[in-house]
């Protein structure tokens, strides 16, 4: 857009403009292979990334009024390959439903599904959450510093399915008198569950669900799901710890084109 000279430059109609031309330019891709175009995600990046610029000139009083306002993102269909689809879920929750030997790692796997899908925690995360940094009043789930990789302490609001899941997970733990200060526990003795328990875990669960998954998956689920409610990219980058967007890109790149940031 050579013509846009300045802010006064940024009308509306300019900005239609621009975004007709990002569809209809011409562009040479790969070994000299001619494209028109761009995919809606693309376009939708732009939106978010322009939205965020103009509304700071608005508020540096460089710019009247925000020339976006008036011009609504594209909606587009999210395609995270890395991302468990709802039927993968519902065959894993299935399967513990199944296959559990007792009823407490029925409750604790319930639990376990529910932890990582709606809060999208890293493997070392995971295991070390302990029983207080559960607030089930609040409903509010506290990730520790020292146990993030971010070092940063985190608060992530809990679902009520997760709620309803944890819940009954503490009755039935407390019923076989645990007293590990984890949350998550061994299904054969009271310590938590360690690393090679849960990569035991996620290996049954494979088998028993017919679904191939490691934990990484979740956390692609977790922020695709904020995505498609077009959270913005800012409070999915804090849910998931990182310390900047730019970790968010490239962790999920879908996850930039949620709402304005």
């Amino acid at each position: 857009m050579p013509e846009v000279t300045n802010t006064g430059s940024l009308t509306t109609e300019m900005i239609t403009e621009f975004f007709k031309r990002l569809q209809t330019r011409q562009r040479i891709v790969g070994r000299a292979t001619i494209k028109i175009g761009v995919r809606k995600s693309t376009i939708k990046t732009y939106w978010s990334k322009l939205n965020s610029f103009f509304e700071w000139l608005v508020q540096n009083k460089s710019l009247e009024e925000n020339p976006l306002k008036k011009i609504k993102p594209p909606q587009q269909v999210y395609e995270d390959l890395q991302a468990l689809e709802d039927r993968d879920i519902h065959k894993i929750l299935a399967a513990i439903t199944l296959h559990s030997a007792n009823s407490l790692t029925l409750r604790r796997d319930m639990a376990m599904v529910s932890l990582l899908v709606f809060c999208g925690l890293r493997l070392g995360e995971f295991i070390s959450l302990e029983i207080w940094d559960i607030d089930l009043d609040k409903q509010l789930l506290t990730v520790r510093g020292e146990t993030s990789k971010s070092k940063k302490t985190r608060y992530i609001p809990m679902h009520p399915t997760l709620v309803l899941h944890i819940r009954e997970y503490l009755k039935e733990r407390n019923k076989k008198g645990y007293k590990t200060e984890f949350l998550l526990v061994s299904s054969k003795r009271d310590e938590r569950l360690g690393r090679h328990g849960l990569k035991h875990w996620v290996k049954r669960l494979n088998v028993s669900s017919g679904v191939k998954f490691h934990l990484h998956k979740f956390r692609h689920t977790f922020a695709c799901n904020l995505a498609k409610k077009d959270v913005n990219v800012f409070k999915i980058q804090k849910f998931l710890g990182h310390t900047s967007s730019n970790g968010t890109e490239q962790f999920h790149p879908r996850a930039l084109a949620c709402g304005s940031f």
